[in-house]
């Protein structure tokens, strides 16, 4: 984290995919390529540093993308996107459906559990 950063801001990564998490958490921290080993790649301090990694099961019945889209939107306007945030761009304007919203709005209660 950045010298005088908020500590709260802490999201590194947020990506979509049918992929087993162990498998493609590996494969961002460890893989050669660039694009699938972004986040190791981008992120010297990921091998130092410890993280914690979370996976959520997408319905099947919602866009990933969109799902995805939203919960950018979502980290954004709620401060937890980190200074050093290797993922894709956070950008375009947000009209998730509602059950797109009461998803991410799940998933956000969970990571950021209020009370």
């Amino acid at each position: 984290m950045s010298e005088g950063s908020d500590p709260s801001a802490d999201v590194l990564f947020v990506g979509v995919t049918n992929t087993a998490p162990a498998l493609r958490s590996w494969l961002q921290l460890n893989s050669s390529d660039k694009e699938l080993g972004r986040v190791g790649k981008r992120f010297a301090r990921i091998s130092t540093e410890p993280v914690d990694i979370y996976a959520y099961r997408v319905p099947p019945e919602l866009d990933r993308p969109h799902v995805k889209h939203a919960l950018l939107h979502a980290l954004s306007d709620a401060g937890r996107i980190a200074p050093e945030y290797v993922g894709f761009p956070i950008e375009g304007v947000l009209h998730p459906d509602e059950a797109v919203e009461a998803y991410v709005g799940e998933v956000m209660g969970q990571l950021y559990p209020t009370g």
